[in-house]
């Protein structure tokens, strides 16, 4: 067998998810509607966990698109008789998947006039052209991003290019220390700090949304802020510190970097018009979602606003085609497939049955908060190794994580608000548990060991810094 033929483990693992998915999931949808029903879950939940057993080995196996089994919700639901019509496409309906539209638009503004892209080098232009100093900028650069770009994907698209522009300057064509380290801060401080803010990356919204359905409060852009930026900013630190002192760079200083990084920016010119009035739109939603607090303005109505002067005549700077080629539907429908899933699980009493169940089983009714908090914690990071996506994750688990608060008669935000942080921050444990890993893995100069190697400290460390959080600094604020 010659090398074009040969298949490394990579392609047969994808060959046995694309063969076996479909008939494995109808295979666990079956297990569970022949099972004993327990006296405790009623027949519709019941229903509800047939549908949800196969819907999360489809997601898992990714057999079929993941915004196909998210749409498959919608008729197996009603087939299955767990939901009528009605409330399976609650989840569409959801002010999530509307905030989730209009992200996009606004990112496809940010790179079409190429203001991200000024934005990069500016900031890099300014943090010098030591190893150390790069790796910081990368960071720094996610840190202005992710307030302007809520998409971590696309916040990485951006980055990439130039990352790759800056390793080749060392004219190494193999594996190198400093590689390794700035491909890997990009993409991870690029998620950590995506955790801090309520519109850098889908499973924000996602857990606001899910928390308000479980009768918990409502989150603004600033509550979310300043409940999440805290730990956020300081694990995006510490993600950079640790990556850097396990991938020391063969050299100190970049030859030709900062070079490189001035002719770069002297190449965009002066800010256009169209930067300008991009800058202006992005500055007004951002100063709309801070002052929701004392406006009442909603952070789905600020960003609407700002889409809609992105197309006014002689002020905005998109055509349809932009936004058409700049959203990702695919996420809109996990999204909102995801979130009826979820609705079913919590209206049908089957999360609060798996939530009991667990409960139970584990013996953790015998823990205190803080410990409950570190197990959930624990439990919910590690289960990116089996997920690829943070959004069909979160809607996959968050239910159940609200349906253990109310069994450990905490009140739902105590466990749903870091858990949510969890998913959508630390996909840090394996090169395909997120885009923005798969983006970085897919240049050939990382190895897969490269992801688990600093991502299961970050991982430990995250999961001690939201419990402690959550146990202290938010009942400071009187979050609960």
């Amino acid at each position: 067998m010659d090398a074009t033929t040969k298949k490394d483990w990579g392609h047969i693992i994808e060959e046995l998810r694309q063969k076996w998915g479909v008939p494995l999931a109808i295979v666990c949808m079956l297990a569970v509607w022949f099972a004993p029903t327990p006296v405790t879950l009623s027949l519709v939940g019941k229903k509800a966990l047939v549908l949800f057993s196969g819907v999360f080995v489809l997601y898992l196996t990714e057999a079929m698109p993941i915004a196909i089994t998210s749409l498959a919700v919608v008729p197996l639901a009603v087939l299955l008789g767990a939901v009528n019509l009605k409330g399976a496409l609650e989840g569409f309906a959801s002010s999530s998947v509307y905030l989730l539209v209009g992200a996009f638009i606004l990112a496809t503004a940010m790179v079409k006039t190429k203001l991200a892209e000024r934005i990069t080098y500016v900031i890099l232009s300014k943090i010098g052209s030591s190893t150390r100093n790069i790796t910081l900028g990368v960071m720094l650069v996610n840190i202005c991003l992710a307030f302007l770009v809520p998409s971590s994907a696309a916040r990485t698209a951006i980055m990439l290019p130039v990352c790759l522009g800056i390793i080749d300057l060392f004219k190494n064509e193999g594996r190198s220390n400093f590689g390794v380290a700035l491909l890997l801060t990009l993409a991870f401080t690029n998620s950590t700090i995506g955790a801090g803010i309520l519109t850098a990356t889908t499973p924000n919204p996602v857990t606001v949304d899910f928390i308000a359905k479980a009768g918990g409060p409502a989150i603004s852009f600033m509550k979310w802020l300043i409940y999440g930026f805290p730990p956020a900013l300081l694990m995006t630190f510490f993600t950079w510190w640790y990556i850097y002192r396990t991938y020391t760079p063969e050299h100190a200083e970049i030859p030709g970097g900062k070079e490189y990084i001035k002719e770069k920016l002297q190449q965009s010119g002066s800010m256009s018009s169209e930067e300008k009035r991009t800058l202006v739109v992005f500055l007004g939603v951002i100063a709309l979602w801070v002052s929701g607090e004392w406006t009442k303005i909603d952070v789905l109505v600020s960003c609407l606003i700002g889409v809609v002067a992105l197309f006014l005549p002689k002020v905005g700077v998109l055509k349809w085609a932009d936004a058409q080629k700049g959203v990702s539907w695919q996420i809109v429908l996990v999204a909102g497939g995801g979130i009826a899933m979820g609705d079913i699980l919590m209206k049908t009493g089957a999360a609060k049955w798996l939530a009991t169940t667990i409960f139970t089983s584990l013996g953790l009714h015998s823990l205190s908060v803080l410990a409950l908090l570190v197990v959930v914690m624990f439990v919910v990071q590690y289960l990116h190794v089996v997920f690829v996506g943070t959004t069909a994750m979160a809607t996959a688990l968050l239910p159940i994580v609200l349906a253990l608060a109310g069994e450990a008669s905490i009140p739902p935000i105590v466990l749903a608000l870091p858990a949510g942080m969890i998913v959508g921050g630390y996909p840090v444990l394996m090169f395909y548990s997120t885009i923005s890993n798969i983006l970085v893995y897919g240049t050939g100069k990382l190895r897969m060991e490269d992801f688990p190697r600093v991502g299961v400290v970050i991982s430990a460390i995250a999961c001690l810094l939201y419990a402690a959080c959550a146990a202290t600094y938010w009942r400071w604020l009187e979050l609960f």
